[in-house]
């Protein structure tokens, strides 16, 4: 077992981080309208975007968070850590990225490269349910249903997308009636 925190990849704010930022991604690449208007290079600012913003806010709340609880300024030293423990915000663009590149080179429009990206997230929400199960010492059915739990949540962003249906979600700048959504499922 690893001892030391900063080394973990499966650390508490690891686990955390890989969760709340594969369902921003996911969300956004849900609900982004013109996924056939798309290049390659448009697809990764999708992903790094939302991923960057999350970064940003969360290094601007630590920092307002951290000086309202030591009572003063942080210093270089203070902010640079705080900017450490939230980068791993940005790693999280590698894996979607990687799968469109390979998957687009390999001549999968990138619609197609995006439903990809999207059944991944949705089955790495499993793994992480698992491995955070696991972490917590859940063994037998606690553990399949922590496993469970990650791919519910994942198959719940995922009917994201059918109820939204990209690119028709919206006609003539008015949100169409949950009835005229459930009639295109």
């Amino acid at each position: 077992m690893i001892t030391n925190p900063r080394l973990d990849p499966f650390a508490p704010k690891v686990i955390d981080q890989a969760v709340y930022g594969t369902i921003v991604v996911m969300s956004v690449l849900i609900i982004y309208d013109g996924w056939s208007h798309l290049r390659l290079l448009d697809l990764v600012g999708i992903i790094v975007g939302p991923l960057v913003a999350m970064f940003v806010s969360h290094v601007f709340s630590t920092f307002m968070a951290e000086q309202v609880a030591l009572g003063r300024s942080l210093s270089a030293h203070e902010r640079l850590q705080a900017i450490r423990r939230q980068a791993s915000f940005l790693l999280l663009a590698i894996p979607p990225i990687l799968i469109a590149s390979v998957l687009y080179g390999a001549g999968v429009s990138l619609t197609g490269c995006i439903r990809v990206v999207l059944i991944v997230g949705a089955l790495s929400l499993g793994l992480w349910g698992g491995v955070a199960g696991y972490r917590a010492h859940f063994r037998r059915w606690r553990l399949v249903m922590a496993v469970a739990a990650g791919l519910t949540i994942g198959g719940l962003v995922l009917l994201l997308q059918v109820a939204l249906q990209p690119g028709k979600a919206v006609t003539g700048g008015v949100a169409v009636s949950i009835q005229a959504v459930l009639n295109h499922v």
